[in-house]
């Protein structure tokens, strides 16, 4: 019962959702023109009229009287407003969807994933390929309506108000709208453009191409609904080639600035004159703090003006007694939990840990957890540090001896794939960091994992998350950090070689436990616990089979340890400093 209340009230608070940035977000055409005149503005109206224009094309508008086709649905059309990352406001007029009832294998429409974004930049720069941005004008009206479906206009639609209006393209609310899209984009990219589709990220798209040089490469293009970017010596002329099948913003064209809510910028490193890309989180980050700052400001609060560390010295939000908040600053806690998850999507690393601590308590928060989030927006207002650097240059790894492994794990060797691209470009280098803090949570004495995975020197992917299992010993805790540190390392071998991109052989794995160096790099060693037994045949089969080569790594310089553990302010810089900029 008590998990059924919980829930329900998550639910409530969800559905409750009547701002965001601190802004109100009307729920009604009549509601936003109120707040232009409120505020003596016209984003809204400007918003609604172009929103409007941009619909008008998808359908097929007849008189009030005429008889709707045969076989068609009617379905209500609504308005939805939003306000973007860059406080721009937005009108989208969709389509009642929940009133249709298509098969659900058109339903599905999927995009490109973070992780194969800065693997792109990378491989840009590591390959010296041009980057170029566009979006897609009206993205899902281009593709044609997967479903038969008419409705009568609203107000919003002026002199052409209660006209019959049948739907012709893949209105924004249709179920289908998405997979109508996604369907005519890849149709044009493989036939069309003659992309092909990477097997690991289906957005993902690769073409062969041969440099001015005459160096044979793969140029990319990477498609997140209708935000497309484009990697190549030229490319323009993928854009230019696009272009003629859907139409691209005019003045969206250029050197990425914005992708995926990130800040894209080129950056320096002292020592490298050679331009690289940056993934920064600056600007939304100061949106974010401003808008904590006004909730804060209506009930008469204020940041803290210093937090050295992410989280107070010592705080265990497991212990935490104070009372459960209420709906309001619930749904307040959901909201700020959000915020900073989407922050560590866009690289704050250093924030990793902490965030996912501070989930656990989405459900049931209470006032010193929500203290404690407040506390994490103070830390991010006083540390700019918040740019990840794509950086190409490779670590000074000393060359690891192989154990052999042939009369414990006989045969065994990395499966490459069947249909695996011709890798092009120059090799890509990995080297990943894992950390477990073995029964950190004193309650339920759970540890916790940290893996940060390097190509090259770019940070690609980071993971901290509770084990689901109680270890009784460290050794166990730090191998079953292992296990999950190699299956994200596969998964991310498999995507590189399904992108064409070679790979400098074995992944260096650092671990700060000698223990598990030990048990993974000299083949007389034994297992002592049998509990361990999977986590540690698992991994020894993946060194076994050259995967990874596992080394010693100082605490003070295994990077991973600011994914598990609470540091106090000094200590968290000096970690932070090794890989954001």
């Amino acid at each position: 019962k008590k998990r059924d209340r919980i829930i329900k009230s998550m639910k409530k608070r969800y559905f409750r959702k009547m701002e965001k940035f601190g802004l109100e977000l009307p729920k009604t055409v009549k509601r936003a023109l109120e707040i232009d005149r409120e505020t003596g503005t016209k984003f809204w109206e400007e918003a609604i009229r172009k929103e409007v224009g941009t619909v008008k094309p998808a359908l097929e508008i007849k008189a009030t009287e005429a008889a709707p086709p045969v076989g068609s649905a009617l379905i209500d059309l609504t308005i939805v407003f939003d306000i973007k990352m860059d406080f721009s406001r937005k009108a989208r007029i969709c389509a009642r969807g929940d009133q249709t009832d298509p098969p659900s294998a058109i339903t599905y429409a999927s995009v490109v994933t973070r992780e194969s974004v800065r693997i792109g930049f990378l491989v840009a720069a590591l390959n010296d390929l041009k980057v170029l941005s566009a979006d897609v004008a009206g993205a899902y009206l281009n593709a044609p309506c997967a479903e038969r479906v008419h409705t009568y206009l609203g107000p919003e639609f002026g002199d052409d108000a209660g006209k019959l209006a049948v739907i012709k393209k893949a209105l924004y609310g249709l179920r289908s709208a998405g997979f109508a899209w996604r369907s005519y984009c890849a149709d044009i990219m493989r036939t069309s453009l003659e992309f092909t589709q990477c097997r690991a990220d289906h957005d993902v798209w690769m073409r062969k191409a041969i440099k001015a040089n005459g160096e044979k490469y793969w140029e990319y293009v990477f498609i997140y609904t209708d935000d497309v970017l484009a990697m190549s010596e030229n490319p323009h002329a993928i854009l230019q080639e696009m272009n003629k099948f859907f139409l691209l913003k005019p003045d969206s064209i250029g050197a990425p600035k914005r992708y995926l809510g990130a800040t894209i910028s080129e950056y320096t490193i002292s020592g490298d004159d050679k331009p690289k890309w940056a993934i920064g989180s600056e600007e939304y980050v100061k949106e974010a703090v401003r808008v904590i700052k006004a909730w804060l400001q209506k009930r008469g609060m204020f940041l803290k003006s210093k937090a050295s560390g992410v989280l107070p010295c010592g705080y265990k939000p497991e212990l935490e007694a104070s009372p459960l908040l209420d709906e309001n600053d619930s749904h307040f806690y959901m909201q700020a939990i959000g915020i900073l998850r989407w922050i560590v999507e866009l690289g704050r690393i250093d924030i990793c840990g902490e965030v996912s601590m501070m989930s656990s308590y989405n459900a049931a928060p209470r006032s010193g957890h929500l203290d404690a989030v407040l506390h994490m927006f103070s830390y991010l207002e006083t540390h700019k540090r918040s740019r990840i650097v794509m950086d190409d240059a490779y670590f000074p790894h000393e060359e690891l001896e192989r154990p052999d492994w042939s009369q414990f794990y006989p045969g065994a060797k990395e499966e490459l794939p069947a249909d695996m691209p011709e890798p092009l470009g120059r090799p890509l280098q990995q080297t990943m960091f894992v950390d477990a803090s073995h029964a950190a949570n004193v309650v339920t004495r759970q540890s916790r994992t940290g893996v940060l995975i390097f190509l090259n020197r770019a940070p690609i992917l980071w993971y901290s998350k509770k084990q689901h299992s109680i270890e009784t010993s460290t050794f166990g805790s730090e191998f079953q950090a292992l296990k999950v540190g190699m299956e994200l390392l596969m998964g991310l071998r498999y995507k590189v070689r399904m992108m064409g991109i070679p790979l400098d052989g074995y992944a260096h794995v650092k671990v700060d436990n000698m223990s598990v160096v030990k048990n993974t790099s000299v083949p007389e060693s034994q297992l002592k616990k049998k509990s361990n037994s999977v986590a540690y045949h698992y991994v020894r089969q993946m060194v076994a089979a050259d995967v990874g080569r596992i080394s010693y790594e100082p605490t003070k310089s295994n990077i991973a340890d600011m994914l598990t553990k609470i540091h106090v302010g000094p200590e968290r810089k000096r970690l932070a400093e090794m890989v954001l900029f």
